[in-house]
């Protein structure tokens, strides 16, 4: 009856994706912001917020390090994280609360991991401890890892919680190697579902199957087209069973920065594209989302990529961005502060140095509606137990802003 049940679920949501796609790449900033951006404190590259719910915050910076930090902005070191290699786009990037946070008191990371070779994606959880004047992680463990390492950025690195709170969706990026996306024996670039422990959770795609005992490792290639015939620097052999297809939700991603569910229960994904394309995905069990096959845009040095609308095999995005906002993250809000944006998700916008507002229609559709100039590279946005926005800069004087109502 379960496999009834999951089956029929992924047909419902197979059969939702029937809207044309929306170029929102041109869309000019409004005229005026609606609400005030206050500067709290400031951090050395930060790049993600998890809020307590006593309204402390805990911020990431990608140097390495945690904070513990006010609403005042007083910060308190988080003792006991884990090394991180910091290097281009690595180093300490996601943190995010347990569903189950009341009780167990536990919090993910994710982080490049340093090693030999390189660096890899790792997903940690540990206990978090706070004292009068102190924080701590205790007990961490590495739930799950990309043991490959080598060369590259784009880790992805973004935590989706499902609804019901029983697993943990990982995006991992395609490290700018590109071809592993459509590798099925490779994590890169994919999006994971597992369980709370890190394992491959049941009723995925190709729950069951493992794959090869090892696999190819590239350099980053200069384009899509040198990607094809790039060499193998190393061969990388899996420590046990290689799980990477039973874990893999969907597949085709090149640098998944952005993952929430709608109040609906949809999964949305975002994430960067090359010369254009950016992409906003609806996303759906065992679907192919093109990377680096076809994409709304070219590689950085001019090479073509095939449109998605020449390849009716592969899913395309709901929304793509041409000429690229370069987003940092995406979050449904829903708060007191802003409620006429209850329902709609907000994007943090990095090289377009902007805060942009996503409306749904419910049937896995959605369009832009508002694109604000906040004149700051904005890494992340999240919303605060009283229904404040709070973004992070990216930069070395990064600053920690709260954002609330004009007037309020």
């Amino acid at each position: 009856m379960k496999q009834l049940v999951i089956a029929g679920l992924f047909l419902a949501l197979a059969a939702t994706q029937t809207h044309a796609q929306i170029n929102a790449g041109e869309q000019k900033p409004e005229a005026e912001l609606p609400f005030t951006m206050a500067q709290v404190t400031t951090l050395n590259l930060p790049w993600r917020i998890a809020f307590l719910p006593d309204g402390r915050m805990l911020i990431t910076e990608k140097v390495g390090n945690l904070w513990l930090v006010t609403q005042e902005g007083a910060k308190t070191p988080v003792s006991n994280v884990p090394a991180v290699l910091w290097k281009g786009q690595g180093g300490m990037l996601g943190v995010y609360l347990s569903p189950h946070y009341a009780k167990d008191h536990s919090v993910y990371l994710t982080y490049s991991e340093p090693g030999e070779g390189g660096s890899s994606l790792a997903l940690a959880r540990a206990k978090l401890t706070l004292g009068q004047d102190s924080a701590s992680l205790d007990g961490l463990k590495v739930i799950w890892r990309d043991g490959e390492r080598g060369n590259g950025g784009q880790f992805g690195a973004a935590i989706a919680f499902s609804p019901d709170g029983k697993y943990l969706f990982l995006t991992v990026g395609d490290r700018q190697r590109m071809t592993p996306a459509q590798d099925p024996n490779q994590p890169l670039g994919k999006i994971l579902r597992l369980t709370l422990d890190g394992k491959p959770a049941k009723g995925n795609p190709m729950a069951g199957k493992k794959g090869a005992a090892s696999v190819p490792v590239i350099d980053p290639p200069k384009d899509t087209e040198a990607a094809k015939t790039a060499p193998v620097v190393k061969t990388y052999t899996f420590p046990g069973p290689n799980l990477t297809p039973a874990e893999t939700w969907s597949s085709g991603h090149r640098t998944p920065y952005g993952l929430a569910f709608a109040p609906d229960g949809r999964l949305w994904e975002l994430e960067h594209g090359p010369k254009g394309g950016d992409e906003l995905n609806l996303i759906e069990p065992g679907k192919n989302y093109g990377w680096p096959l076809a994409s709304y845009a070219t590689n950085y040095n001019g090479v073509p990529i095939p449109s998605p609308d020449t390849r009716s095999d592969l899913t395309k995005p709901v929304i793509y961005w041409t000429p690229v906002i370069a987003p940092g993250n995406l979050m449904f809000y829903k708060g007191a502060m802003f409620p006429q944006w209850d329902g709609s998700a907000l994007i943090s916008g990095l090289g377009s140095k902007t805060l942009n507002r996503v409306t749904f229609d419910g049937q896995g559709g959605a369009k832009p509606a508002e694109r604000w100039d906040v004149g700051h590279r904005i890494r992340d946005v999240e919303v605060a137990p009283d229904g404040a926005l709070w973004m992070l800069e990216d930069s070395k004087t990064g600053g920690v802003f709260r954002v609330t109502p004009t007037g309020s």
